[in-house]
């Protein structure tokens, strides 16, 4: 009896010792060297009033040779996380950070089964840097999962997958890299501040297979000649965009039309091999069931 209580010990012991390692690491972290400085679209007002910003898209991505149209959904609202524990947490916790929470959603048809993914990003409103990442993928061969999180010193990312010669990796990087999946968020950034960012940015993540994670320097800037081009025609109304380019020594990667006037929302876009263009919003409390969309019908989400 007395060995198991010891054994209890030196365990709770060591787990405290190494959470408050990193609680101490958390506690210190500071903005990423590569994009230090305020941003103005996490201060605005348009996150305050506790709703979410729900933007449907238009979207094409091929998968098994062929062009795949479906829905994706994108969802941005404000947050506060533990930045020890990493969870979603109460405005007024000890160690609660804010954060813009960035849902992208999309369930994309094939001819015997859909291809279901899901990413999540959390930005902190006052850089837009990374905190966490989540993205997974599910269809009927299985499930692969990701998890990326930001410490005081690195960035660590675990890859899960259940293909043969993948299986359960972890990887650790620099912090002030940044994934790709946070470019559509960062986009409007760019046109909310009015200058350009230079990033070290991650291969895309979101996909059924483990990914090496290879990093790339990019310019994120607005193409000049997009001031001066004709109002965006979509579904969802007509809009004038700012052209936000992502650029690397090998040329264009990615493009973002990103309304000029705030609240910066993304109309269109051009990433990781998926395409979209803005063809209904709504502002509303999704997680409220009695408050039901004014795109789709009650147990017919996209």
């Amino acid at each position: 009896m007395l060995r198991r209580i010891r054994c209890g010990l030196i365990t709770s012991l060591t787990f405290l010792t190494a959470l408050s390692v990193f609680e101490a690491q958390a506690q210190t972290a500071e903005p990423n060297a590569a994009d230090a400085g305020a941003s103005l679209l996490g201060s605005m007002d348009w996150w305050e009033d506790g709703l979410s910003e729900m933007c449907y898209y238009d979207a094409e991505e091929t998968i098994y040779g062929k062009k795949r149209q479906f829905t994706r959904v994108q969802l941005v609202n404000r947050q506060w996380m533990d930045r020890v524990a990493g969870v979603k947490t109460s405005k007024d916790a000890d160690e609660a950070i804010p954060v813009l929470k960035f849902n992208i959603a999309e369930e994309i048809p094939t001819e015997n089964y859909n291809y279901r993914y899901l990413t999540t990003v959390f930005v902190r409103r006052d850089t837009l840097e990374p905190f966490k990442m989540v993205t997974s993928s599910q269809e009927w061969c299985g499930t692969t999962f990701k998890h990326l999180r930001w410490g005081s010193s690195r960035m660590e990312l675990k890859c899960f997958s259940y293909f043969d010669g993948e299986g359960d990796v972890t990887f650790g990087l620099e912090r002030e890299v940044f994934p790709f999946e946070v470019l559509p968020i960062l986009a409007r950034g760019v046109v909310a501040d009015g200058k350009e960012r230079h990033l070290k940015v991650l291969v895309p993540m979101r996909g059924t297979h483990l990914v090496q994670p290879t990093v790339r320097e990019i310019r994120l800037g607005v193409d000049p000649s997009s001031k001066s081009s004709k109002p965006r025609k979509t579904k969802a109304g007509v809009f004038n965009v700012r052209r936000v380019i992502a650029s690397a020594g090998d040329g264009e990667i990615a493009w973002f039309d990103v309304e000029a006037d705030a609240p910066h929302r993304l109309i269109a876009f051009m990433a990781g091999g998926v395409s979209g263009e803005l063809k209904h919003f709504e502002k509303r409390p999704y997680w409220d069931r009695s408050n039901t969309s004014s795109y789709h019908a009650v147990g017919a989400a996209p």
